[in-house]
């Protein structure tokens, strides 16, 4: 069920959601407890978006598939704050579930930063199966030692750069480019390395500061740049890449714990169904988006020299590796870069 009202979402942070918890002393023979079980997710993705009509319709499912059993009570767009604070709000108690960006995650392990690092996959295909495999594994336990349980990924997607002065194509295009990154330190650190003024700002603010000429720039998603209607107050968009990424979608564990095997297998079930069609979509939109950007007046530039980007900003690779990663996460993510002969 979406829930589209401010005055609700805040409501539901005051009052707990009385049925996410239960007493837990009838359990059933799978596991679990008898009650129902409601779960309020909070996620920052854009209606209209992929990943966010996929998570709409698993929730639909989930809810018809256990008669009623697990709901999840969804809020999409950021209703319920920043993705750090959303974090939060899971921590406490008064979230039980989110699709939250794996950068983002770093507010509970900056190793989880290391989704951050730019051009980090030779191509996408490498970097689905690595969230598919040992990777991926390896960022779910991070979660779980937070409390979290990680119940699937939704491909959130290569990020590119929008801006009003000119296509961006080497690294000294950004040069004293004031632009708007998430509140992530590494990314801070990637632009820096380029020499633009990143500016770490909530994603709701970004239209206005835009519009405003208080930024010159942001980067984002396809999907992201449409929805948000950036095109209004942006001309060039440049096709960098530069960063791809991943949601977790998590519920806090003691309230995993509270479903029953059987149900959780299913809700696993329908995740991994969601992202395989969200990529599939990712995969099938990709020119719609590009076409609608372009046919509202934004010009796209696609002869951007990735090879000096990411040549530029491999030094915070060595940087985050001494200070934060360390080699063995490292090794798991070069075994499956792509980039290793």
């Amino acid at each position: 069920m979406k829930k589209l009202s401010g005055i609700a979402a805040t409501l539901s942070l005051v009052f707990i959601l009385t049925a996410c918890g239960g007493s837990g002393e009838e359990s059933s023979a799978s596991g679990g407890s008898d009650e129902s079980v409601t779960l309020q997710l909070g996620h920052a993705l854009s209606p209209g978006t992929p990943a966010a009509d996929k998570i709409d319709e698993m929730a639909e499912t989930i809810e018809e598939e256990t008669d009623g059993r697990v709901v999840f009570d969804i809020y999409p767009d950021s209703q319920l704050g920043s993705e750090t604070e959303m974090l939060e709000q899971i921590q406490v108690g008064s979230m039980q579930a989110g699709a939250i960006m794996v950068g983002s995650m770093q507010t509970l392990d900056m190793k989880m930063a290391i989704e951050d690092l730019p051009y980090m996959w030779k191509d996408v295909e490498h970097a689905r199966e690595a969230y598919k495999g040992e990777f991926g594994e390896k960022l779910a336990d991070i979660a779980s030692e937070q409390g979290l349980t990680q119940i699937g990924y939704l491909e959130w997607g290569k990020r590119h750069i929008t801006n009003n002065e000119k296509p961006i194509v080497e690294p000294e295009d950004l040069e004293g480019v004031n632009i708007r990154v998430a509140e992530t330190a590494l990314r801070v650190d990637a632009f820096e390395e380029v020499g633009a003024l990143p500016t770490v700002m909530a994603f709701s603010e970004v239209y206005g500061a835009l519009q405003q000429g208080a930024l010159d720039a942001q980067e984002n998603p396809l999907s992201v740049i449409n929805a948000a209607k950036f095109y209004e107050v942006q001309d060039y968009l440049s096709l960098t890449g530069h960063f791809y990424n991943t949601v977790m979608m998590m519920v806090e564990t003691d309230t995993w714990d509270q479903i029953s095997e059987e149900d959780q297998k299913l809700i696993k079930e329908e995740t991994s169904k969601i992202s395989e069609e969200v990529t599939e979509m990712n995969d099938s939109m990709e020119k719609e988006y590009l076409k609608e950007l372009e046919e509202n007046g934004m010009q796209i530039n696609d002869d951007v020299n990735t090879e000096a980007f990411r040549e530029a900003m491999l030094p915070v690779y060595d940087k985050w590796e001494e200070e934060v990663f360390g080699k063995e996460l490292m090794d798991v993510y070069r075994e499956a870069s792509g980039w290793e002969k």
